[in-house]
């Protein structure tokens, strides 16, 4: 019985060294990912496509296209909004809802990359907001559902000649 027992307090001991290396690894060099993936923030990285025809301006030629990507807690303002509130004032238009946005111009036919950076916990959508020349025939807005831990995103945002496309390529970690 004594021997179970000092083998069983041995065997603790060994665990909590274990423990506390890790807890000092960690002190040393705080990028050390503490926990599995599946509970790291999810990462996310864009490519921005704008086709050779984009925003046609009033002589039909391609035009350079201001848009927006907007980190969304709940999407359901973006959706219901009107293209003058979002593009007047898009934190008003957005309220709670919002996060956080970058705005990117694009000349007709560019491409540009953005390296994966990790998304807030409070996200859970993405919405492309472009300032297109005839909003009012334009699909000027998309939306996609992010989970905000656990998942590798690489995502396209495509503005083509008068609508938006948005696909998402994502890993679980």
């Amino acid at each position: 019985m004594l021997r179970a027992l000092c083998l069983c307090s041995l065997m603790f001991l060994l665990s909590g060294c274990t423990t506390l290396g890790k807890i000092a690894q960690v002190a040393a060099n705080p990028d050390i990912q503490v926990g599995s993936n599946s509970h790291q923030p999810s990462t996310v990285g864009f490519s921005l496509l704008a086709e050779p025809d984009v925003n046609p301006n009033d002589s039909g030629e391609a035009a350079p296209i201001e848009f927006q990507l907007v980190l969304l807690a709940e999407d359901s303002r973006l959706l219901a909004t009107d293209y003058d509130q979002i593009t007047t004032d898009i934190e008003k238009a957005l309220a709670k809802n919002y996060i956080n946005h970058q705005d990117y111009t694009l000349l007709p036919g560019q491409f540009k990359y953005l390296p994966p950076e990790a998304l807030d916990e409070k996200v859970h959508y993405l919405g492309v907001v472009a300032r297109y020349a005839d909003s009012e025939s334009a699909e000027w807005r998309k939306v996609i559902k992010l989970k905000n831990t656990g998942q590798t995103y690489q995502i396209l945002v495509h503005l083509r000649r008068d609508e938006v496309e948005i696909k998402k390529d994502q890993e679980e970690e």
